[in-house]
C-alpha cells in the first residue's frame, strides 16, 4: 500500500493552512513594520533616508514571502515526490526546543513550537509536519516520516526532562555548562540576525518616540 500518497492527500488541506498561516504572520509583520516606519518619518521628518531604504527593503521582503506563500502546491508535490516509490523513514532527536532529523547530512533543525505529528495510514509511523527553527531558510516547512517509538532525547535535555541533577533546580541555569551554551546561541543569534536586530532596534526606538509625544 502507497501509504504516503494516502497520507499526503488526505493532510493537504491541514498542512496548506500550516503554510499559509506561516507565511501571513510575516507578512502581517512586514505590513506592521512598514506603517511604523511611515507614520515615524511622516511626523518626525527624521532619517528620511535611511528610512526610505528599510521600507524598500521591509517592502520587498513582504512581497517574497508573498510569493513564497503561492507555492505550497509545488513544495507539497516536492515532499511527496521524495516519498516515492518508498517512503523515507528519519530518525528523530528531541532538544528542547526543536525535533532534530539526525540521519541526514545536512541537520535539520524543526521548531517545536506550531509542530503537527499526524497519524499515518501506516500505523507504525508517524508524520510529522513543522517549520524549521532557522530563522532564515530556503524551504521553512518540513515535513517527515518517523517511527515514535525510535525517537531518542539529546543528552542534556534527557537529563533535565528526567530532573536529574546533583543541583537545586532554581540554581541550574547558572551552571557553567549553561552560561557557555546560552552565551553561544546569543552570539550566533546576533551575528546570523544582525539586520532583522537592527530594524527591530529603529522600531523600537521609532515607538518610543511616539509615546514621549503623546505622555
Amino acid at each position: 500500500m502507497n501509504f504516503a500518497a494516502s497520507d499526503f492527500e488526505y493532510y493537504e488541506r491541514t498542512i496548506k493552512i500550516m503554510y499559509q498561516n506561516y507565511y501571513w504572520k510575516r507578512i502581517v509583520i512586514c505590513g506592521v513594520a512598514l506603517l511604523i516606519i511611515m507614520a515615524y518619518s511622516g511626523i518626525f521628518q527624521d532619517n528620511l533616508l535611511l528610512n526610505i531604504l528599510l521600507m524598500l527593503l521591509i517592502a520587498g521582503l513582504g512581497v517574497y514571502l508573498f510569493l513564497e506563500k503561492q507555492k505550497f502546491s509545488e513544495v507539497y508535490q516536492a515532499f511527496l515526490e521524495e516519498n516515492q516509490p518508498e517512503v523515507q523513514i528519519h530518525k528523530i532527536q528531541e532538544e528542547e526546543y526543536s525535533y532534530n532529523v539526525v540521519d541526514d547530512d545536512e541537520k535539520v533543525r524543526i521548531n517545536k513550537n506550531g509542530v503537527r505529528n499526524l497519524p499515518s495510514n501506516n500505523k507504525q509511523y508517524t508524520m510529522m509536519v513543522g517549520f524549521s527553527k532557522a530563522f532564515f531558510s530556503r524551504e521553512p516547512l518540513q515535513i517527515v516520516y518517523y517511527d515514535m517509538l525510535d525517537l531518542t532525547y539529546e543528552e542534556s535535555f534527557r537529563l533535565k526532562r528526567n530532573g536529574y541533577s546533583s543541583m537545586p533546580r532554581f540554581l541550574r541555569r547558572f551552571t557553567l555548562s549553561n552560561l557557555k551554551a546560552s552565551a553561544g546561541n546569543a552570539v550566533s543569534f546576533i551575528f546570523g540576525n544582525i539586520f532583522i536586530l537592527f530594524i527591530l532596534f529603529r522600531l523600537l526606538r521609532y515607538l518610543w518616540s511616539f509615546l514621549r509625544m503623546f505622555f
